[in-house]
């Protein structure tokens, strides 16, 4: 047998032509699904993050503006009705987070799933390559 001929088997080791193509394919769309999945990600939050700041800002701004309505109605109704003073300010920062809460609830409620998007690709792709393409 001559060296320079390589053996039968290599050639049967070496996966087809086709198959490797097939498999390049796949890692491509994977690649791509998987950089929309990120880039998704990242823009839900950022936005999280953006309406969290602005939440805790106005949030906290509320606060000490209702806290010093409070504690000037106290100061004028001390000698006269300052329980009744101490127990309503009290009743309105309990509305207050209440409203508050219900408002972030209904907010996140209303949000698109987070990687939404990239689930549905996902979702046509295995459509697709179960024979159902378009």
């Amino acid at each position: 047998m001559d060296a320079a001929t390589p053996p039968p088997r290599a050639a049967a080791d070496e996966p087809p032509h086709a198959l490797r193509e097939l498999l390049a394919a796949v890692l491509e769309a994977l690649r791509t699904r998987l950089d929309l999945a990120a880039v998704e990600l990242e823009i839900h939050l950022r936005a999280l993050l953006r309406m969290l700041v602005w939440a805790i800002g106005a949030v906290a701004c509320a606060m000490l503006a209702l806290a010093s309505a409070v504690a000037a109605l106290v100061v004028a109704l001390w000698d006269t009705h300052r329980m009744l003073a101490l127990l309503t300010g009290s009743l309105v920062f309990v509305a207050l987070a209440a409203g508050f809460a219900w408002l972030g609830v209904r907010t996140l409620r209303s949000q698109p799933g987070v990687l939404e998007s990239s689930l549905q690709q996902l979702a046509e792709d295995q459509q697709r390559a179960g024979g159902g393409g378009r």
